[in-house]
């Protein structure tokens, strides 16, 4: 028992002897010059979830023969790239373009019926979106975290976009959700031009090479994106939303 007990002891003091030089690691400053720095750039990755609002017309509750008289929209998950510049305008104020490409392939947007017509359908369409958003950015200073000097930061920021779908041109599909099989070529229903404003919010960590940024970022459209078609002819606009979690890694 006391043989148990010595070692225990011993493993204890030589654990506790080797976290020494760690320990005075942890007083060292990353990237002391960071914040001298007029410009810096740096790349981005991470998912979105994009939906839309659709606004009825008072002709909603009585719509003419072939339109939607029950729409529904839909989630959808992407995977969102970019690259990332910020000048630094003060000490605490920044300006960051992050131009963003949002790989989402095939999405189904929207379900609804027909009157006259009680099969539940949804309307699928393509989509690769390029996000095109600049914003002001207002960071504090930096603090201590994790035993570590002045590693840390937190930021907000606003700002607007501009969204472009490469393949706002292309046909949509719909299909039946009664059969599954049966899938109808459509004209796109939605406009591939959007503007609109964002805002968030994040965590900046100082490495010794490089910052991480993790953020949390809210989009909302501006534009009207219904084009018009007789199928939407009860609806009178349609809103793009986003919500993002993006890791910014930037030297």
């Amino acid at each position: 028992m006391q043989y148990l007990l010595r070692k225990q002891i011993i493993i204890g003091v030589f654990l506790l002897c080797s976290s020494f030089p760690s320990l005075a690691q942890r007083g060292d400053v990353y990237q002391p010059f960071h914040d001298d720095l007029p410009y810096y750039l740096g790349m981005s990755i991470g998912v979105n979830n994009s939906f839309f609002n659709f606004n009825r017309n008072i002709e909603f509750a009585n719509p003419a023969a072939g339109a939607a008289y029950a729409i529904n929209p839909k989630n959808n998950l992407a995977l969102n790239l970019g690259l990332a510049g910020t000048l630094r305008l003060s000490t605490h104020t920044l300006l960051r373009l992050n131009p963003t490409v949002l790989i989402a392939g095939s999405k189904n947007i929207y379900t609804y019926s027909e009157v006259g017509s009680t099969d539940l359908k949804t309307m699928n369409i393509s989509s690769a979106i390029i996000n095109i958003p600049l914003a002001f950015k207002i960071e504090s200073d930096r603090y201590n975290a994790f035993h570590y000097t002045d590693i840390m930061r937190h930021y907000v920021f606003i700002g607007g976009k501009i969204d472009y779908d490469l393949l706002g041109s292309n046909k949509a599909v719909i299909t039946s959700n009664s059969t599954g099989s049966n899938r109808t070529p459509y004209n796109n229903t939605l406009k591939g031009v959007d503007f609109g404003y964002e805002m968030g919010l994040g965590v900046s960590y100082y490495l010794q090479y490089a910052t991480i940024s993790p953020e949390i970022k809210f989009s909302y459209g501006l534009r009207n994106l219904n084009k018009g078609d007789a199928l939407l002819s009860s609806i009178r606009d349609i809103t793009g939303n986003f919500v993002y979690f993006t890791i910014h890694i930037e030297n």
